[in-house]
Formats: structure tokens, sequence, C-alpha cells
């Protein structure tokens, strides 16, 4: 498997490097730009594209991870690699994964329909939503404590458009350093890889993969200064990406404690945590959500003096912190969990109280 996991991650990361540096051409020679303004950090014109780079990382590489599973069910190569006897279990799910197939090719389009032509929120959130909900008709959908009923179907498809909808957006509005959505999302992946080896999930592992060695890929390229931006494309494919593949994780079985429940949300902790504080207080200040501002957990970070190639660091440790205990949450009992999740919060409180400080900070400044 370990073979398996590291050429799927080499060769995302090899597909979106390769391409990165030709898309970014194409896209300065068609005017595709974000351009400095008074509320962005760059001061040159960037190209947009690097979504599109991301994408082709991943999907390509999954592309060829199914072909490969086919060929050795249909005419028995790679039957001398251990993971062929995961291929009839992995063919068994491709109408599923083609739905999540089309549903990312349909973000990326809305993403890059946006950072073209500047969508209004309202269609830019009617078209998530009408994604998500293409989604869950045609593939995965969360389940939690129902049994197979019509009820629990329309519980657990609601809370599903709802979790691919809300995690799809929380990596959009981490999108703003350079670096930030993407390395964020290579960490995140990590760790939702690592539980699905432990977990025996290997195609769901490999997945994982597929997107952090795509996201790497891309921060050869993007990690302050950027040469190339992520955009909203990238943003929203990414995670879609996260979003789906965790709504086909197998998190709690009889055999694993009930606290597995909550491995998801703390992998996402800081995306959910630092998107859930800003649209609070967008809301308490009467702004619209989707207006972009500096209170994200980043941006305080500057503001008490941090650059911003440390601020992005540190989210990046913060995230790692996280995927961590969530990896450990599998691995203890329930005093154990309990310790995992009081560290957990104590650390959410301390960024707190650095968001607090850096508001204050820049008020005062």
């Amino acid at each position: 498997m370990a073979l398996l996991l590291t050429a799927t991650f080499l060769v995302a990361l090899l597909f979106c490097a390769d391409s990165a540096p030709w898309i970014a051409r194409i896209a300065r020679r068609r005017g595709f730009l974000d351009l400095p303004g008074p509320r962005k950090i760059h001061t040159e014109p960037v190209p947009y594209g690097g979504g599109i780079a991301v994408a082709l990382g991943v999907l390509l590489t999954v592309g060829g991870g199914l072909l490969a599973a086919w060929l050795h069910v249909r005419h028995g190569w790679f039957a001398n690699f251990a993971v062929s006897a995961h291929a009839p279990g992995v063919l068994s799910k491709l109408p599923t994964l083609a739905v999540y197939g089309a549903g990312s090719i349909a973000i990326l389009l809305v993403g890059l329909a946006d950072d073209r032509w500047k969508l209004s929120p309202g269609t830019k959130l009617a078209a998530q939503f009408l994604v998500a909900l293409g989604t869950v008709a045609g593939g995965d959908r969360l389940s939690l404590f129902w049994e197979r009923s019509l009820a629990g179907d329309l519980i657990g498809g609601s809370i599903t458009v709802l979790w691919i909808v809300g995690i799809t957006n929380a990596f959009n509005l981490l999108d703003h350093m350079d670096g930030l959505s993407a390395g964020t999302a290579l960490l995140v992946s990590a760790a939702f890889g690592t539980i699905a080896v432990l977990t025996g999930q290997v195609f769901l592992a490999a997945a994982f993969a597929a997107l952090a060695g795509s996201c790497l890929g891309f921060l050869l390229f993007n990690f302050p200064p950027a040469r190339i931006f992520l955009g909203d494309a990238g943003s929203l494919f990414i995670g879609y990406w996260l979003s789906v593949l965790t709504v086909s994780f197998t998190f709690y079985t009889s055999s694993r404690p009930i606290w597995a429940y909550a491995v998801p949300l703390v992998v996402f902790a800081v995306p959910i945590f630092d998107t859930g504080r800003v649209v609070l207080l967008r809301l308490r200040e009467r702004r619209p959500i989707f207006q972009g501002d500096t209170n994200h957990v980043a941006h305080r970070l500057v503001a008490l003096g941090m650059s911003r190639r440390g601020a992005v660091l540190t989210v990046y440790a913060l995230t790692l912190v996280t995927g961590l205990g969530a990896v450990l949450l599998y691995q203890v009992d329930a005093v154990g969990a309990g310790i995992i999740l009081s560290q957990l919060a104590v650390v959410f409180g301390i960024i707190t109280l650095l968001e607090v400080a850096g508001r204050n900070h820049g008020r005062t400044d």
C-alpha cells in the first residue's frame, strides 16, 4: 500500500507542477489576471488558473487509478501487486465516483466563471447548492444514528448537502493569503489519508494522496510570493473534493469508539473555526457574509506583527495539531479522547484570545 500511495502522491504532484507554468502563461496572454487593488496585497497582476492545475493533478491521477483497476479486472494486469485485490471493490463504486468527478468539474467551472466575471454571491451560492444536490442524488450521503428509511434518507441527504456546501465555502473563504487554502488542504488530506490507511479504506487513502500531491505541486508556485493564484475555481474544487470524500468515508463502525464521529470535525477544525467566526462577525456587524475583510485568523496574526508567510505557517501548524489529534482519536480510550478534545479546545481558546488582541491592536494603529 505504501508504494501505491507514494506513487499516487508523486504522479499528482508532477501533473500539477508540470501544468501550472503553462496554464499561468496562457492565463497571462488571455488577460485572465487578478489585478492589484486597494484591498489586495499583491502589487503586480497575477494569473488565475491554479485551480485548473490542481484539478488536473487530482482527476488525471484518480482516473488513471480507475483505468488500472479496470485493466486488472478485465485483463488481469497488475496481478502481482498486492493492492490489485482491491480493484473489484473500487470498480463497484464507479457510479458514485463518476458523480464526484462530474461534480468536481461542475464546481470548477462555477469557480472559473466567478474568477472571470465575478458572479454575485447569490448566484455563486445557488450554483454550489445545485452541484451539492446533484452529488447527493447520485452519490453517497451521510448516515449517523438512523436506519435507512425515507425520513432517514431525507435527513441524511439534507445534512450532506449542507456539509458539501459548508466545507466547499470554508476552503473558498480560507483562500485569502498565498498558499493558505492549498497548504491547509494538503495537511487535511494527509490526516484523512492516514486515518483511511489505519481503517483499511484503500481507495479513499489514494484519493486523499492525489489531492495532497496536487496541492504540494501547486504550492511550488503559490507559496508567498505567488506566481499563480488558486482562484475561486481551485478553492471551490479543493473544498468540494474534501467534502465528498469525507461523505464516502466510514468513520464509525461497531468495532470503533463512538468518538470516531468527531474525527472529521477535528480534522476540519481550523477552516470550520475560521469560517464560522468570520461569518458570525459579519452577521453581527450587518455586513454581507461573502464580503471580504481582515477578520480571518491569518489576518489577525499579521496585525500582531507576524509576516504573511509566518501567519500562513502558523495556520499550517494549527492544522497539523488538529490532524494529529484526529489520528490519535482512533488509538485511545475515552479518557484519552477527552484529553485530546480538551487540548484542542484550549488551542482554539488561545487562538481566540490572539484574534481579539490582533483586532484591538489594529484598531489602535
